[in-house]
């Protein structure tokens, strides 16, 4: 038989499970805080490190935007209602960062002269002359009307003379890939040749030898005087960038009016005179003056200047001929200064620069690295930037490539 004696428990067998349940209480909310700090840091958004070509993108994004804050812009606003009730606007930021080197808008004050285009840009406004790359461009020196004064062998000397030395100054001064322009196009093969990108010149570059008969009150004749017509016009917009022109003296020194001495010279005087009515006498110098040597080098420099300031201001863009994916063609290669590892902005010409100023403008700018180049063609990657693709092979787009 059992009998249960009464105890009294022990104060320290309670104190023991509550020291127990506070501390597994205790562990329980350190592991809950820790859980709830590691799951608040994955909840945050982890910044990504900019590599250089995104950082060196991001300077020259900054760099067009400051250039184009210190310059004149033009706002256009517009807003309307459309059939709903509902407001759109619409607003156009023009920055003349850059359309300085375009020719100024007419004027009452400046009207319109086809033989005097020029650029309005000052020195010093822009300057995107790079070294490293070529324009291309085609040239042609045409002659006027000859005349006994001037035989058509002369005219010719001289404007092969006056193309060769245009030529060698351009090619001298500023990069230039200069080409003859391309034959007229009989057959449709021949067509489809002379359309092909392949060399294919942004700019033509026109030369005229314009000859002028004027009369001599000192000589009692017309003589000839000749002027250089200059004109270079933009291929891809079908604008006049340049058109000036030069005045030049005769080829020929002005032979001193004869004096007769005696009464029977100027009988003789008076004879040849009424033979030569109605005829022309034919020059006899075998070489030109001081005169016109000196003036047609003065000219020729002239030319050289004009156009090297009409040029201070217009970008070298390279054509894009496909881009896939991140794979850019070029329409350009070693012949204009493409090597492999250049970096060249990829934009869109509509946008950039004129319209720098515009929100998402600076969505248009992307960095390529040139990967492969040829004689004429090349291929880049994209570094940085937005997709400004696809663009169909041989299309119509305003993607181009350009140097900075």
């Amino acid at each position: 038989m059992l009998i249960y004696k009464y105890t009294k428990p022990q104060k320290w067998l309670m104190v023991v499970p509550m020291i127990v349940f506070f501390y597994s209480d205790g562990v329980t909310g350190a592991a809950s805080v820790d859980n709830a700090q590691k799951s608040l840091v994955n909840s945050r958004p982890t910044l990504i490190e900019k590599n250089d070509a995104e950082k060196k993108l991001e300077t020259i994004r900054q760099t067009l935007v400051s250039r184009a804050l210190r310059t004149q812009a033009r706002v256009k606003a517009s807003a309307w209602l459309d059939g709903s009730g509902a407001l759109h606007e619409n607003t156009r930021i023009t920055s003349d960062v850059i359309t300085k080197g375009s020719p100024s808008q007419n004027s009452e004050e400046n009207p319109f002269i086809i033989n005097e285009i020029k650029p309005t840009s000052e020195k010093g406004v822009c300057n995107f002359y790079d070294p490293r790359y070529f324009r291309r461009a085609q040239f042609q020196v045409r002659s006027g009307r000859s005349s006994m004064n001037l035989p058509h062998h002369e005219i010719e000397s001289i404007s092969k003379r006056v193309g060769t030395l245009l030529r060698t100054g351009l090619q001298t001064n500023q990069n230039w890939l200069i080409n003859n322009p391309p034959p007229n196009a009989i057959t449709s093969y021949d067509k489809f040749l002379t359309s092909s990108s392949y060399e294919k010149a942004d700019f033509a570059i026109e030369l005229m030898i314009q000859t002028e008969e004027v009369f001599s009150y000192r000589l009692k004749r017309n003589h000839v005087i000749l002027n250089l017509l200059l004109t270079i016009e933009d291929l891809r917009s079908n604008k006049i960038i340049l058109s000036t022109n030069y005045p030049l003296p005769s080829p020929w020194a002005p032979p001193p009016i004869p004096t007769p001495r005696s009464g029977l010279a100027q009988i003789a005087y008076a004879i040849h005179e009424a033979n030569m009515v109605g005829k022309f006498e034919v020059p006899a110098q075998k070489s030109y003056s001081t005169q016109f040597e000196v003036a047609l080098m003065k000219g020729v420099s002239v030319l050289i200047n004009e156009t090297n300031e009409a040029f201070l201001c217009k970008q070298i863009t390279f054509e894009i001929k496909r881009i896939k994916d991140n794979a850019i063609e070029i329409n350009a290669g070693s012949k204009r200064g493409l090597k492999i590892g250049d970096q060249l902005l990829l934009v869109d010409s509509a946008i950039i620069p004129n319209h720098i100023l515009e929100e998402s403008a600076l969505e248009k700018i992307a960095l390529i690295e040139i990967a492969y180049v040829s004689s004429n063609r090349a291929r880049a990657l994209k570094i940085a930037g937005p997709n400004l693709g696809p663009v169909a092979k041989n299309s119509r787009s305003t993607i181009t490539a350009t140097p900075f």
